[in-house]
């Protein structure tokens, strides 16, 4: 089973085999692990998540119209549904968020596992949510305004990083990261957790489904890059070999061309120092085919 990988997922363990092109093998406790997944909830209906880890994952909020979007407290997309019966945002796990790295701390929020981040506010009305963290440790403030576009079936997250106290940090990397599984499920899906995966240099990564490649439709959700402020700061789109990355410069696994398997993907911005009072908003966008 060297070629085997074991990963949690939720109240069961699934098995996601590493080679291009195998199918998703499940221990017995799958069926039960996508239907923990968070429970609908009527579009435009808030709620309230108990403990740190299910504010991550429970639904806080179901934006109106389609696609149909599920949110967490902490500002996690914890399902992207669309067309009806087709979710494509971390199947199995709950596994969308963020990644903010400075000095040599790292601090995160992924859905299925999270650190260094507090409580948050959170707030939603229509088709926009805010949602607001401070690091642990006082140093950082992450604003996360996230709005859905039926017309555009996309949905564009604005993060905003706001470097608090009188220190300076270093190596300031802000990331957005996610486990696309395309089509593998909601009541149309196939199960089946291997997509192909391609990103461009800079502004995005993505995941797609042949036409014929599973029993139903095939389609594509994308993560792409819109703006950055200031604008030098460098930015790249990556496939992340870790479904829920968690590090400060992941490797790019499609830097040379599409792969098929079990990946994730990134939006990077290489912000780098910033002082007291400093400011970095980065704007990336989720939109499907």
């Amino acid at each position: 089973m060297s070629n085997l990988q074991l990963e949690s997922c939720r109240s069961t363990i699934y098995i996601r085999p590493l080679a291009a092109g195998s199918a998703m093998l499940c221990a017995a406790g799958l069926a039960a692990g996508l239907a923990a997944l968070p429970a609908a909830a009527a579009p435009g209906e808030q709620g309230m998540g108990a403990g740190v880890r299910s504010e991550s994952t429970d639904t806080y909020y179901v934006y109106p119209g389609r696609p149909r979007v599920w949110l967490s407290r902490h500002g996690n997309l914890t399902r992207f549904e669309g067309p009806a019966g087709y979710d494509h945002i971390g199947g199995g796990t709950v596994g969308e968020g963020y990644v903010l790295c400075y000095n040599s701390r790292i601090a995160y929020d992924v859905g299925y596992t999270e650190s260094g981040f507090g409580t948050s506010t959170a707030s939603c009305s229509g088709s926009t949510c805010t949602v607001t963290r401070t690091t642990t440790d006082g140093l950082f403030r992450l604003r996360q305004v996230i709005s859905k576009d039926t017309v555009q079936r996309a949905v564009t997250i604005e993060m905003t990083l706001t470097k608090l106290g009188q220190t300076t940090a270093s190596n300031v990397t802000l990331r957005r990261q996610v486990d696309f599984d395309v089509d593998a499920s909601g009541s149309l899906g196939s199960n089946n957790f291997t997509s192909w995966f391609g990103a461009t240099e800079r502004e995005s990564a993505f995941a797609w489904n042949p036409a014929n490649y599973t029993a139903n439709e095939g389609h594509m959700i994308m993560l792409r890059h819109l703006e950055r402020v200031p604008s030098y700061v460098p930015y790249t789109a990556k496939v992340t070999f870790s479904i829920l990355d968690t590090s400060c410069n992941p490797t790019n696994a499609a830097a040379y061309g599409p792969v098929e398997g079990d990946y994730g993907a990134t939006i990077q911005y290489n912000v780098g120092s910033m002082g007291q009072g400093a400011v970095f908003t980065g704007r990336v966008q989720y939109l499907r085919n």
